[in-house]
C-alpha cells in the first residue's frame, strides 16, 4: 500500500474507534473514567502504572468493604495490603494508606477493629473523586480506554467494589470521628445525614477532647 493511503488508513480507523467508544459511553451512561476502573477489576487491568495501581487496589479494598478490615488480613498477604496502600498514596489518600498498612499484623482487639472499620469506610467516600483527579491529571498513566466485548463494564473478580456511580458527590470534605462524620460545609453539605456520601476529600479527626472521638485522637489506630 501507498504510504501515504497507509496514514491515511490509519487516521480514519482511529477516528472511527473514537467515534464507536463515544457513542458506547453515551449508550451505557459510563465515562471513560468509569472503563478504566472497571477493566481494573478483570484480569487483564491494563499495563500503565495506574491501571496497575488500581488492579492491585482492588482485592484488599474489596476484601475490607465486604468483611471489615480483619478480613483483609486474614485474606490477603502482607505484601498485597501493602501493595494496596501503595495505591492509596499514588491516588493520594494519604490517611487511607497509613491505616492500611497498619493492618499488616495488626491488633485487632478490644473494639480496634470496629474502629478501623469505621475508619475505613469513611475515608472510602472519597475514594471515586481521587481516582478521577488522578484520571484527569495524568491520563498516561492509564491505557486507553475500551468497552469489553457484550458488556459496558468488566467483572470484578472475588468480591472487588465498582465506583459508587450512583451517589451524590459533596464538594466539601468529610471529616471522619469515631462516631460520625462532619463535613467542612457544615449544614450546605445537604448529604452528609445519609450516610456514607462521596466527598470530594475525606480526613480522619485526630484532635484531642472531641465529643464524637471517645477513644481520643488516636481512636483509629
Amino acid at each position: 500500500m501507498v504510504p501515504e493511503l497507509a496514514d491515511k488508513c490509519q487516521v480514519i480507523q482511529q477516528a472511527v474507534r473514537t467515534q464507536q467508544l463515544k457513542l458506547s459511553f453515551v449508550s451505557t451512561g459510563l465515562t471513560p473514567a468509569d472503563l478504566v476502573w472497571n477493566r481494573a477489576l478483570t484480569d487483564e487491568p491494563g499495563n500503565g502504572v495506574g491501571d496497575q495501581h488500581l488492579y492491585l487496589l482492588a482485592k484488599p479494598f474489596g476484601r475490607i468493604m465486604n468483611g471489615g478490615t480483619a478480613a483483609a488480613e486474614d485474606t490477603c498477604s502482607a505484601e498485597e495490603i501493602l501493595r494496596a496502600a501503595d495505591a492509596f498514596d499514588y491516588l493520594e489518600l494519604a490517611d487511607l494508606a497509613e491505616l492500611t498498612r497498619r493492618l499488616v499484623d495488626g491488633d485487632f482487639s478490644n473494639g480496634r477493629e470496629q474502629r478501623r472499620n469505621r475508619a475505613f469506610f469513611g475515608l472510602s467516600i472519597s475514594l471515586n473523586r481521587a481516582f478521577e483527579r488522578r484520571y484527569a491529571l495524568a491520563p498516561q498513566d492509564f491505557d486507553p480506554p475500551t468497552v469489553p466485548a457484550g458488556s459496558a463494564a468488566g467483572h470484578g473478580p472475588d468480591d472487588a467494589q465498582p465506583l459508587p456511580r450512583e451517589a451524590p458527590t459533596c464538594t466539601g470534605t468529610a471529616i471522619v470521628h469515631e462516631l460520625d462524620n462532619t463535613c467542612t460545609l457544615g449544614a450546605a453539605c445537604a448529604h452528609i445525614t445519609r450516610g456514607f456520601i462521596e466527598h470530594d476529600h475525606a480526613v480522619l479527626h485526630h484532635s484531642p477532647d472531641c465529643p464524637l472521638c471517645p477513644s481520643g485522637s488516636d481512636w483509629a489506630r
